[in-house]
């Protein structure tokens, strides 16, 4: 027979220890039940060494590593495919995540996270594309309505003009000029405003559209891709960040909500993690892959230091842009957005 506890110190400790081996016997039954998934996550622009892919790279092993490797992964960069069709692929399931810009020809709406000068230096960008800010109350929504899960907004750059051969400064200078742009309805149009005539291209196919002379440059890329993928067929760099390359990290809606809250809640807390490393690296890759260029022999014109005068020129032309685009965006949501990202 057991001797009867009298001492309440005793008895209360036997109590907790009693209470926590019941729990932790509940939360490992727990775990056990959750299931076994293979997860594919994919971009399709970015070069595998790029601090963009390292970070997906991160994320994945992160969520693998937290669920005691019952979430697994296949990580695609760009042998994927072109990032049009990577949006197309994510909404139907056949990858299940995807960090990618949003194509405008499947939402006119998407040119909002794109409109030229949404921001004018990096400290700002860092502020409007966190996470949970004005970019994820509006998009987010939206994304929905197609299928697809909001996880977060993704800065991957700030973009610059590429040229081929020539310099170009100022709206004269670019007239007769055709710059490839992505079917994204916010760089068409500031392009335009800019002087130049444009030409829509798929990503995949732009080196060839500038190396073969088809087109005189191409915007919708920093340093990274023009070191990358131009630097054989180009050699000038105009640096205007004129317009955010705005990613997304969004999800098959149908795919997330069949999983587990226990995956939900790590997928979206290691995309907030990674989201915070990409905007505090961003300007430090672009600059380190400036340099880069520099060394391989382009020439790098630094507009806002060298050229002041014709970037504002260029710059309120392009603004023009959103009141063109107001009514595809919708003018009460570009005016909310607007506000928060001038406060």
């Amino acid at each position: 027979m057991f001797k009867k506890l009298s001492n309440p110190v005793i008895v209360f400790s036997l109590c907790v220890s009693l209470l926590a081996l019941v729990f932790f016997q509940v939360q490992e039954v727990k775990g056990a039940d959750l299931p076994k998934i293979s997860l594919r996550v994919s971009q399709a622009m970015m070069p595998k060494t790029s601090f963009t892919h390292q970070m997906i790279e991160e994320m994945a092993a992160n969520v693998t590593k937290r669920t005691d490797g019952r979430i697994t992964w296949r990580v695609f960069g760009p042998e994927v495919g072109d990032w049009a069709e990577l949006e197309r692929m994510t909404k139907r399931g056949a990858t299940d995540m995807q960090f990618n810009a949003f194509d405008t020809s499947l939402d006119p709406r998407m040119s909002l996270p794109n409109m030229p000068y949404t921001v004018s230096t990096w400290e700002e960008a860092r502020t409007v594309y966190a996470p949970g800010g004005i970019i994820e109350e509006i998009c987010g929504p939206w994304a929905e309505e197609k299928g697809l899960k909001y996880l977060g907004p993704w800065l991957n750059n700030l973009t610059s003009l590429g040229m081929r051969r020539q310099v170009v400064t100022n709206p004269e200078q670019a007239r007769g000029l055709k710059i490839r742009v992505p079917p994204i309805d916010a760089y068409r149009c500031f392009v335009e405003k800019m002087g130049f005539s444009t030409v829509t291209i798929p990503w995949a196919e732009a080196p060839t559209a500038v190396a073969t002379g088809l087109v005189d440059g191409w915007v919708g890329s920093g340093a990274v891709y023009m070191y990358d993928l131009f630097r054989d067929v180009a050699n000038v760099m105009v640096v205007t960040l004129n317009a955010p390359e705005a990613w997304h990290v969004t999800f098959n809606l149908k795919k997330w909500n069949e999983l587990p809250e226990e995956y939900r809640t790590i997928i979206q807390e290691e995309v907030n993690k990674v989201i915070a490393k990409q905007l505090g690296n961003v300007e430090a890759e672009e600059m380190e892959y400036q340099a880069k260029l520099r060394d391989y022999g382009w020439t790098i014109v630094d507009m806002a230091k060298d050229h002041p005068q014709d970037l504002a020129r260029w710059r309120a032309l392009a603004m023009e842009c959103w009141d063109d685009l107001a009514p595809v965006v919708g003018k009460e949501t570009l005016k909310r957005f607007k506000a928060a990202v001038t406060e």
